[in-house]
């Protein structure tokens, strides 16, 4: 088991996210820097879509931990049935002043009491384990992510140092499925314009750090070129037809495959992508 580790704040409450609380794991997921930002807000008013529509289906998401009645850290989680294990998205605690007091701890604590029990989630089954995917990096005086979960018992999945789990079951080691890349299925009208889906999603940062993004670096290769946002709650239809998901991108009915904070291999794609509509049209006007 994860030892279980004492906070030493004894002001620090954590409670479930409700649908009265969503909110709070909304806002606290903006830096404060941003929280006049127009695009961070949309990203925040998505997140909180995502995240009653979230409670609905699940029941939990997240739990919040409050110092008093402010809240000062988040744990983010999802279940997955298929492979019969807990995934945790996100765990966060944006303030200096809180770090290194056990906030992170205590979050992660609860969560793994809440889990190492029959749950409905598994037909009230007990998961297999609790799984993270980390990002690399960290602020300055915090622990990266990896090496938060790795000192608290969290191990390595395969050759992927961020891949990470922590068994609930002796013995047991996860070996996650490999999902098939996106089936885009391409629209005669997607042809010579960018389609970018937005909507309901688990991140505020998805809408203005990673969306928005795709737009400026395409609209740095061509200014003229049509871009279409596709919302996946006010046009499922459209999205669904598409096989798409919130934070694809489609180039001249070529779905992106490069990630956008690979600003040159994306530019690189969407580049191609956008010369085969002029080679199609330039042969179009020579027949």
């Amino acid at each position: 088991m994860l030892p279980i580790y004492s906070t030493t704040m004894k002001s620090i409450t954590v409670i479930d996210v409700t649908r009265e609380r969503a909110r709070d794991l909304c806002e606290l997921c903006v830096p404060r820097a941003k929280r006049d930002d127009p695009n961070w807000l949309k990203g925040a008013a998505e997140k909180e879509q995502w995240v009653l529509e979230r409670l609905d289906e699940w029941g939990q998401v997240a739990k919040l931990a409050y110092d008093g009645s402010i809240p000062v850290g988040m744990i983010q989680f999802r279940p997955n049935p298929e492979e019969e294990v807990v995934w945790i998205d996100c765990i966060w605690v944006p303030e200096e002043r809180y770090w290194g007091k056990g906030v992170a701890t205590r979050l992660l604590a609860d969560l793994l009491a809440a889990v190492t029990r029959p749950l409905a989630w598994f037909a009230n089954r007990q998961p297999l384990a609790v799984v993270t995917k980390t990002f690399p990096g960290g602020a300055k005086n915090q622990l990266t992510a990896r090496e938060f979960f790795t000192r608290r018992g969290f191990r390595q999945v395969g050759p992927d140092p961020d891949l990470l789990f922590h068994p609930l079951v002796e013995g047991f080691v996860h070996r996650p499925k490999i999902k098939p890349p996106a089936n885009y299925r391409p629209q005669e009208e997607d042809r010579g314009r960018v389609l970018i889906v937005c909507g309901p999603n688990p991140c505020p940062a998805t809408y203005p750090l990673f969306l928005k993004r795709m737009e400026s670096y395409i609209r740095e290769l061509d200014a003229d070129v049509p871009i279409s946002w596709l919302d996946a709650a006010r046009n499922p239809e459209e999205v669904k037809i598409r096989q798409l998901t919130v934070g694809d991108c489609v180039v001249n009915r070529h779905l992106m495959r490069s990630f956008v904070l690979d600003r040159e291999g994306f530019q690189k794609e969407a580049l191609l992508a956008l010369q085969n509509y002029q080679d199609d049209e330039n042969r179009n006007r020579s027949d």
